[in-house]
């Protein structure tokens, strides 16, 4: 369970734009994350023994698509790139499965499946390394044909930033509405400031965040990112110039859902439900349960993209698409 509430902030309340009813469109990442635990990390020159090994189907977008067709979305489509061997038969079966269309994916002879090294020592720190082999050769034009009015484009950062631009332009251009998760958001400067305008909600946690608001600055001619280093300043900067509702995700402490300012004439994007006076909509984590222990976050963020994105393609209001996220 989670507790909406909402509060207000010093900019004026939105409407945001109709929310679309209809498929959910992922164009991102596919990879094989092999997963050891030692019980120390190593240092540089020096091996360390693990027990085991896992090999778990990953890569943001596919983990996505995943959420998205595990809570509830009906029509789910990944647009990816994988290599022609066995690491794919185990993202796309991990899909297949739950129901998620995999037709858009091509197969790369010339690139592997992307894969991912994953140590984590006995203290639940991690070194990560991911080759990007296929995910590299993503392309936009994989998208034609497949999106359409009323659908929701959901992409990541984990395909080139070229590929991001070019499928965004692609579904606003057919009336899709877009959602993009800024992460990993290292290259969150290469992406153009009509691009971050163009999208329909930029989904992003905390230090996501600040990545987004720099990129966004640094675009921006008439007003520069606030000197405050708080979610809150940094989001309603973000949503004020970008005109586009910002998503921070806290951890424990929930969410944020920054509404953005909008240009007298622009019609409603989102449903606001129950909220109809708020630019900022707050929702809490869910409480843990008798005997319930927080055991893994890995995945969480991707967990809460899917179920969000899920929410807004079924025509929710804002507040519901957070409250279930």
């Amino acid at each position: 369970r989670r507790r909406p509430n909402s509060t207000m902030s010093d900019a004026p309340p939105s409407e945001p734009r109709d929310a679309p009813k209809g498929a959910v469109v992922v164009v991102g990442s596919a990879n094989v994350d092999l997963v050891m635990n030692p019980r120390d990390l190593p240092s540089p020159g020096v091996t360390v023994l693990a027990p085991s090994y896992k090999l778990l189907p990953g890569g943001k977008g596919a983990n996505q698509a995943y959420a998205c067709a595990k809570l509830g979305c009906k029509s789910v489509r990944f647009i990816g790139a994988t290599g022609d061997d066995d690491f794919s038969k185990l993202v796309l079966g991990n899909l297949e499965a739950a129901g998620v269309d995999v037709t858009g994916v091509a197969k790369r002879a010339d690139h592997p499946t992307a894969c991912a090294s994953v140590v984590v020592d006995a203290r639940g720190e991690n070194q990560i390394c991911v080759g990007s082999g296929a995910n590299a050769a993503v392309a936009a034009d994989q998208l034609d044909g497949r999106i359409a009015r009323g659908d929701v484009l959901l992409m990541q950062m984990e395909v080139p930033t070229p590929t991001l631009e070019a499928c965004v332009a692609k579904a606003k251009a057919c009336g899709a509405a877009v959602a993009v998760n800024v992460a990993p958001s290292a290259n969150a400067s290469a992406v153009g400031v009509d691009v971050y305008r163009a999208v329909d909600f930029l989904i992003v946690n905390q230090h996501e965040l600040k990545d987004v608001c720099d990129a966004v600055g640094a675009h921006h001619l008439t007003a520069s990112p606030p000197t405050s280093s708080a979610a809150a300043d940094l989001a309603v900067f973000v949503a004020r110039t970008t005109e586009t509702i910002v998503v921070v995700t806290l951890g424990a402490a929930g969410a944020k859902l920054f509404l953005p300012r909008r240009p007298r004439g622009v019609p409603a994007r989102v449903d606001r439900g129950d909220a109809p006076e708020t630019d900022v909509i707050a929702v809490d984590a869910a409480p843990l349960r008798d005997g319930e222990a927080i055991v893994d976050t890995v995945g969480a963020g991707d967990a809460f993209v899917g179920a969000f994105v899920a929410r807004v393609a079924r025509g929710d209001s804002l507040i519901r698409c957070a409250a279930v996220a």
